[in-house]
């Protein structure tokens, strides 16, 4: 090869040197956002786009894992992130999201009497929910494996849901002299019609727009540079004019799908259209038979087997949208499923962290799949 000799002077070529190259792109200092040919990535810090794929609850108390084992099999099957409830032991080792569930604990499936709806318009406890994001937001902020946050998880949100209770009725009890109380009165001063759900509709929507401004605005207050999935949502629990109000603070959607024998396309894209946000199964699984295990799950696949049929066709399509961002495996090994209930919470790895027959094989090829329609490069930008 020949060699060309460069006579600028010494000066020019130190500019040249520390100068980037016109057009190139400053590099992200935390994961963000891309779109690339018209589909929606995640963006590295070193540039390249990739699709999110792991497992979720990782730090789950009740599944003794040893972390630097859990970690090689996670990559040695593929995955690349670990979704949220992720171990500090593991926050250096793969991007992971952060998230609470204890600050406004309104999750539907708490059945051990630990569901509470709170007073939003109180200033006290708006003051209370901001510390706490607060806390969260600090323990993430620097760490550039941080893909962002998620906040409150299935929430009770519907007027009709499955706890029976709802946000209206906790404000419409309060007392007298309460903050909520207050505003309801106010609200109902102003109010004309005679139908009690519209009513009630509407009231919810104000307490779903206070609820994610005083959330979002810590969020963004504390960590503005990290991505934001605001609640997460079955569903059953997606209520339009509450995720309405949730979409000036969040920079994607964060769902927890049920698994009813084939992606649910029409459902997803409805919920892309309405939010115009791109979409992240942050919580999802094919739950099996499993010997005599109380697997609680609506139709269990036969075996590990089909299940992991099922599991690379569902993924392998939402890979196919132009919009979902990432998906997580529920839960890494067998558990309880907590909150008092009985049965089993079915883990992706068998008991030491061993193979699922079939499963393990599938998700190995899906995750081939998902690196060879991944794009090298992307241009930066949240």
């Amino acid at each position: 090869m020949k060699l060309i000799k460069i006579t600028l002077p010494f000066v020019t070529l130190l500019v040249l040197l520390v100068l980037p190259l016109k057009g190139e792109d400053k590099k992200p200092q935390n994961i963000t956002l891309t779109e690339i040919e018209g589909r929606t990535w995640l963006l590295d810090t070193s540039g390249k786009p990739f699709f999110a794929h792991g497992i979720t609850h990782v730090n789950n108390n009740r599944a003794k894992i040893e972390f630097a084992k859990i970690s090689d099999a996670c990559k040695e099957i593929g995955f690349n992130a670990y979704g949220y409830g992720c171990p500090p032991e593991l926050r250096k080792d793969m991007p992971y999201i952060e998230s609470w569930n204890h600050l406004v604990p309104i999750s539907t499936y708490r059945g051990d009497g630990s569901l509470k709806f709170v007073d939003v318009f109180d200033l006290k406890e708006q003051s209370r929910l901001e510390k706490g994001v607060k806390s969260y937001c600090f323990k993430s902020r620097n760490n550039p494996n941080l893909i962002g946050y998620c906040w409150t998880d299935l929430g009770a949100w519907p007027l009709k849901n499955s706890t029976k209770k709802n946000w209206v009725e906790f404000i419409r009890s309060l007392p007298e002299d309460a903050p909520g109380q207050k505003t309801y009165k106010k609200f109902i001063s102003t109010w004309e019609g005679d139908d009690d759900t519209a009513r009630d509709q509407e009231f919810l929507r104000l307490i779903a727009r206070e609820y994610f401004r005083v959330i979002g605005e810590a969020n963004r207050k504390y960590d503005p540079d990290h991505l934001i999935f605001g609640d997460r949502f079955a569903f059953n629990t997606l209520d339009n004019d509450v995720l309405k109000e949730m979409l000036p603070w969040v920079d994607g959607i964060a769902i927890q799908p049920p698994f009813r024998g084939s992606f649910p396309k029409k459902i997803f894209d409805d919920i892309h259209k309405l939010t115009g946000k791109p979409v992240l199964l942050c919580d999802f699984a094919i739950r099996f038979n499993d010997g005599d295990k109380d697997i609680r799950s609506f139709k269990p696949a036969a075996d590990s087997v089909a299940a992991g049929r099922s599991y690379y066709e569902y993924v392998k399509a939402a890979i196919n949208t132009d919009y979902i961002i990432g998906v997580f495996w529920c839960n890494p090994v067998d558990t309880s499923r907590g909150f008092g209930k009985p049965g089993v919470k079915q883990g992706f790895f068998g008991e030491g962290l061993t193979e699922r027959p079939g499963l393990h094989q599938a998700v190995k090829k899906l995750n081939a799949y998902r690196d060879e329609k991944t794009p090298e490069r992307g241009s930066f930008g949240k």
